[in-house]
């Protein structure tokens, strides 16, 4: 079909669509055993910044005019992330015990998957890139007392990572059965992935782990003392005449030196999601 033929009120602005960072999904991968393993990097993270230092040579050259020209010899890139410190989370906890490593220690592998949001809410999975990376300038909790625990680490390839774009069909697919997209299964949205054949795979969301367990219709009222127990609640004692007052030897004061104690299961155990 010939190109129509343009008028001097044609429109030919060319419109993308602009889309919220959260698109973005970040993966770090280990390797365990010989395998790489993905864990995604969400939970607590509230903003990542990219940084691409180029690396610049500058001459003017005699076919130049005597100006100066400027060749870019190699690019620099890396990512700075930021966030609250969501201890228990395996990605945040892997970083974090990473702080006091060195040399290649150091060193993850890293993935940026970036989504576009269509119409019917659906993602679309149109780009990709990984590569080994060093984790450095790692912050592991602190900050205000009031205030959350923080987290941070940078994250810079060692090398050119390895890109995948739109082009790459199968290649795309083929990293979303390997790193599957998060965004779909939060907020409960199909992934409509093009294929090199031409048709569009339909992936549905997953939603074992996020969809709500409880059937509404056999609840029931707590008693008085399953109440209690769920809130860990204490109430003072009723006084009757079953209280026995305890004997002299009872009411004296313990010695605080001989004082055996151990951490109940209640104490000593704890997890976060």
């Amino acid at each position: 079909m010939a190109d129509k033929e343009l008028t001097p009120t044609t429109n030919v602005d060319f419109k993308g669509k602009i889309t919220e960072n959260f698109h973005d999904e970040y993966w770090v991968g280990p390797v365990i055993s010989n395998i790489l393993q993905w864990l995604y990097l969400g939970d607590g993270i509230t903003n990542v910044t990219p940084k691409y230092t180029d690396k610049k040579k500058t001459a003017a050259y005699m076919d130049g005019g005597g100006n100066e020209q400027v060749t870019v010899t190699g690019v620099t890139s890396s990512y700075d992330v930021t966030g609250d410190r969501s201890k228990g989370n395996p990605t945040q906890d892997l970083i974090a015990g990473l702080k006091y490593k060195t040399g290649s220690s150091r060193n993850l592998y890293f993935r940026k998957n970036s989504y576009m949001e269509n119409a019917d809410g659906s993602f679309t999975l149109v780009s990709s890139e990984f590569g080994l990376a060093s984790y450095s300038d790692i912050d592991d909790g602190g900050g205000a007392t009031d205030d959350n625990g923080g987290f941070k680490v940078t994250i810079q390839y060692l090398s050119t990572p390895k890109v995948t774009d739109a082009k790459d069909l199968q290649q795309l697919d083929n990293i979303l059965h390997q790193t599957p997209c998060q965004n779909a299964t939060i907020v409960g949205a199909n992934v409509e992935q093009p294929q090199a054949d031409g048709k569009i795979a339909i992936y549905k969301p997953d939603m074992s782990e996020t969809a709500g367990s409880v059937d509404v219709n056999s609840s029931k009222a707590a008693l008085l003392d399953e109440a209690r127990k769920i809130a860990n609640s204490v109430t003072s004692p009723v006084l009757t005449d079953d209280n026995v007052e305890p004997d002299a030897a009872a009411k004296k004061p313990a010695d605080p030196t001989n004082v055996n104690s151990e951490a109940t299961g209640d104490g000593a155990n704890a997890s976060a999601k």
